[in-house]
């Protein structure tokens, strides 16, 4: 992301989130949207709902569901990869465990619908 993760000012967030798309966006364009946004999917929240309600706009609907930072106490899914799932709706999505960082990896294979 252009503007980073929304540690701070979360509407600033969703309102540069917005303008990013809204200039990227076609109907026929394909993308695909990552990286640690430290919004929780595994639990429901406030933010969780505001940030999925923007970007249903876009056709974009979260593909990660599985724990990506674990900590002793804690696991939650703070990165995840965003795509239009009416386009790219053929996928699996895993986890790369690596031993680099405290945040695991993912990994997304996207299938083609055509024969």
């Amino acid at each position: 992301m252009l503007f980073g993760a929304p540690s701070g000012n979360f509407d600033l967030f969703l309102s540069k989130l917005d303008a990013v798309l809204r200039n990227l966006y076609t109907a026929t364009l394909e993308y695909i949207l990552c990286g640690d946004i430290n919004i929780d999917y595994i639990s429901d929240s406030d933010r969780k709902s505001q940030l999925d309600a923007l970007l249903i706009t876009y056709n974009l609907t979260s593909t990660v569901n599985f724990p990506t930072h674990i900590q002793k106490n804690s696991a939650t899914a703070i990165d995840n990869i965003f795509i239009d799932t009416s386009k790219m709706g053929n996928y699996t999505i895993s986890p790369i465990i690596n031993g680099l960082s405290d945040h695991d990896a993912q990994i997304i294979t996207l299938y083609s619908n055509i024969p």
